[in-house]
């Protein structure tokens, strides 16, 4: 693997904290170029000492994905630098929650704005450098994407709307450049990282407790795996692909689940 990314360039879009930082910890100890992203400058710059620290050849760019102006800039600013681009790991979005009845249309449009529109604008101003090389566009989805989860009906939504993108990507561009799409599980987050609430303001996302996680390395080098491997969709954790296996042959008892956790809701974000 170490030998596939030698010299590759990759820009990475929310790599300041989180499993884009440690992707990108992970490809730059493979010997790829990385180029790093984030929105607040102050934990992009954090992240880009600690990685250039370990060796990893790196530069940073500030950038709102949610912004299309700003995606330009992004991957102008970044061939500028290294005069080519391989492969675009769209991870950057935001968590959120907020029943449908509660949440109002303009905070609908801040998830969909980063979580959709920013892999949509990114990938769209990549695509020219990543036709020269054949290079890859990696989309960062979750499981929110394959059922609509209550409470959390505006990321599903964010996320299910990157499966058709990615979809008519792979074939319109099929033999040109690889798309795969990465459904996430259940990951262990940092402290840090941010939920968007059904009010449109910003709170801290709890620790998951009671939930077997994966670890952000695991993640990292499942991605890997898709890029060296050229894959179309992957699974990921065993709950995950639990999930995927019952959708499909008793989508009922999934469904009564959901239920649950719905009348749980209160419990949860009290």
């Amino acid at each position: 693997m170490k030998q596939f990314f030698q010299g590759k360039v990759i820009c990475i879009t929310g790599s300041s904290q989180g499993i884009g930082k440690t992707t990108a910890i992970t490809l730059g100890g493979f010997g790829a170029k990385i180029i790093l992203n984030g929105r607040n400058a102050e934990k992009l710059q954090s992240a880009y000492a600690e990685i250039k620290e370990m060796g990893i050849d790196c530069c940073q760019i500030v950038a709102d994905v949610s912004i299309p102006e700003q995606c330009k800039l992004l991957i102008e600013e970044g061939i500028k630098h290294y005069s080519r681009l391989d492969v675009l790991i769209n991870n950057a979005g935001i968590a959120s929650h907020g029943l449908i009845e509660e949440s109002d249309p303009s905070n609908w449009e801040k998830i969909v704005n980063i979580n959709t529109m920013g892999t949509i604008n990114t990938t769209f101003y990549a695509l020219p450098y990543l036709k020269k090389t054949n290079g890859s566009v990696i989309i960062i989805s979750s499981m929110a994407a394959k059922v609509g989860v209550p409470g959390h009906a505006g990321y599903s939504v964010s996320k299910m709307a990157l499966t058709a993108y990615a979809k008519s990507l792979q074939i319109e561009l099929e033999n040109v450049i690889h798309c795969g799409l990465v459904y996430v599980g259940f990951t262990a987050n940092e402290n840090q990282k941010r939920i968007l609430k059904p009010d449109g303001t910003y709170g801290e996302l709890k620790e998951r407790k009671g939930l077997k996680l994966s670890s952000r390395e695991d993640v990292a080098n499942q991605i890997a795996k898709v890029i060296e491997k050229r894959k179309k969709e992957i699974t990921l954790t065993t709950l995950g692909k639990l999930q995927h296996i019952m959708l499909k042959l008793a989508p009922g008892i999934v469904y009564a689940m959901l239920r649950k956790s719905h009348k749980d809701y209160d419990k949860m974000y009290e």
